[in-house]
């Protein structure tokens, strides 16, 4: 019964991505899951939903290498390492830091206006002004403090699996194949960290050394 809402759900979810395509196991460095496939052109490569299910993107395959999906794959997984206490805690907090920052994002015209009226001088509204744009990033750091510990996890969980060397040949492959625009680069700095911090845990962890 579980397994059938849960795939229900799924299906439900992935209709922003086009629905679902195809559904099947698939395997990577020892690893198997059952994966809801969907063909979307956007530039996401997988998902990995609210219900603990992975979803991949049939372009993937069609525009990079099957290590590149292997990678894929093993970072959706990697997801799953919370356990569902750990999952569940994510999304709360994720769900509250993200209202609170879309909430701040809304509300930053109003607040750059209202530091041009209650700025008691004109030499004083440029530090009103720094202090509503602050708002606003200061809703975003928790909110990207979640991302970054999740995205983080993911990552070095896929790292395990594939080695550092790999990891490396695979991001240089994506980023030859990607053209991000200005939005998304934003949007990717915000919810993922860079890959030299990836890295740097990894190798203090003695992860992926092989």
């Amino acid at each position: 019964m579980f397994g059938k809402m849960q795939s229900g759900l799924t299906q439900l979810y992935a209709q922003n991505r086009g629905g679902v395509t195809d559904t099947g196991e698939y395997s990577a460095r020892g690893i198997s899951r059952t994966v809801y496939w969907f063909h979307d052109e956007s530039k996401r490569m997988g998902d990995y939903s609210p219900f603990g299910t992975l979803l991949l993107n049939e372009q993937a395959k069609e525009d990079f290498s099957e290590d590149v999906v292997d990678y894929v794959f093993l970072h959706e997984v990697g997801h799953d390492q919370m356990g569902f206490i750990g999952r569940t805690l994510f999304w709360i907090f994720y769900l509250t830091f993200g209202l609170l920052l879309l909430a701040g994002i809304i509300a930053l015209p109003r607040t750059l206006v209202a530091a041009f009226q209650f700025a008691p001088s004109t030499v004083m509204v440029p530090a009103y002004l720094v202090a509503g744009i602050g708002i606003t990033v200061a809703a975003m750091l928790p909110f990207a403090a979640v991302c970054w510990i999740d995205e983080t996890l993911a990552e070095l969980f896929a790292i395990s699996k594939i080695g550092r060397s790999q990891y490396r040949s695979v991001l240089d492959e994506v980023k030859e194949e990607s053209d991000a625009g200005l939005i998304r680069r934003i949007r990717l700095r915000i919810q993922y960290p860079p890959e030299s911090l990836i890295l740097w845990i990894a190798r203090k962890r003695g992860i992926g050394s092989q």
